[in-house]
């Protein structure tokens, strides 16, 4: 039997297929229309899930609260309280003016020693009584602002004392008619005690500090025209053209101390929160 020779009498080695049979690749399989049309079910239902639940969620989503007036702030208050309230009010009120007051004695002052000038009519002795008038009504004055002062504050302060408490045992009051459910629920952290807390001190500032300051500041401001109008309306005029850009500017202050107060709010009600969740597994 012969046997085929290459060309340099070798014969050439076995020729394997590049590919093994077994592992050809077969074509890929045309995709089921059936398992389309249920994917696409599928994903129309999830997103009308969706689309319900945000409907829910948008359905029980309460309203933000309404604001409260500045009445309210009064609505623990008695015949006691009113009456700290308005004795504090026009104690203010003179501890505000006496400030007007004293600067226009003190330019007085001024004037009757003719600083830069020549002295007034009856020589030395006349501006020396005139001087001894001016510096004693300083002192009344000086007298009257201790006195104002420590009126305004005093009853500004027991009032404010007074109606937070009243707000303390009312809220506990309504916490004690509570069922247990509402405990399950929002009592399981420190959320409402941090929250009560805030917003106590928050009233209690208001009522012992903001509203009489607020009488104090608007009767300098009042008192502050009027005498400015009688003695030179001229320097008035300009003085209360800068009154927009005062207002401006506490505006913009207090939009963010606002802002302040909210973050510390929510600090302090997570910090609450973290403290009531640690110490009781400790």
């Amino acid at each position: 039997m012969m046997i085929s020779r290459g060309l340099f009498g070798l014969s050439p080695p076995h020729i394997q297929p590049l590919t093994p049979v077994s592992e050809v690749s077969e074509p890929p399989e045309s995709p089921s229309p059936y398992l389309e049309g249920t994917a696409e079910a599928a994903a129309a239902a999830a997103a009308q899930a969706e689309a319900e639940e945000e409907i829910e969620e948008v359905e029980e989503m309460e309203p933000p609260p309404a604001a409260v007036p500045f009445s309210r702030l009064f609505a623990c208050a008695d015949r006691l309280d009113w009456t700290l309230m308005i004795v504090g009010s026009l104690a203010a009120a003179a501890h505000g003016t006496a400030l007007v007051v004293y600067l226009h004695y003190f330019a007085k002052i001024v004037h009757v020693m003719a600083i830069g000038g020549s002295p007034p009519e009856g020589g030395i002795p006349v501006q020396v009584e005139r001087f001894k008038e001016l510096a004693l009504s300083i002192a009344y004055i000086a007298v009257g602002v201790f006195v104002a002062g420590w009126i305004e504050v005093s009853c500004w302060i027991l009032t404010g004392e007074r109606q937070t408490a009243v707000i303390r045992s009312k809220y506990v009051q309504v916490l004690l008619n509570q069922d247990m459910s509402f405990f399950d629920t929002y009592g399981n952290n420190g959320d409402i005690v941090s929250q009560v807390l805030s917003d106590v001190l928050l009233i209690q500032s208001a009522l012992s500090e903001k509203v009489g300051n607020y009488i104090h500041n608007m009767a300098t401001f009042f008192g502050g025209l009027v005498i400015g109008f009688v003695n030179c309306w001229q320097v008035a005029l300009i003085t209360l053209a800068t009154g927009p850009f005062i207002v401006a500017a506490g505006g913009v202050s207090n939009i963010f101390l606002h802002r302040l107060a909210e973050n510390i709010q929510d600090a302090y009600a997570e910090a609450a929160s973290i403290a009531e969740q640690v110490f009781p597994s400790s």
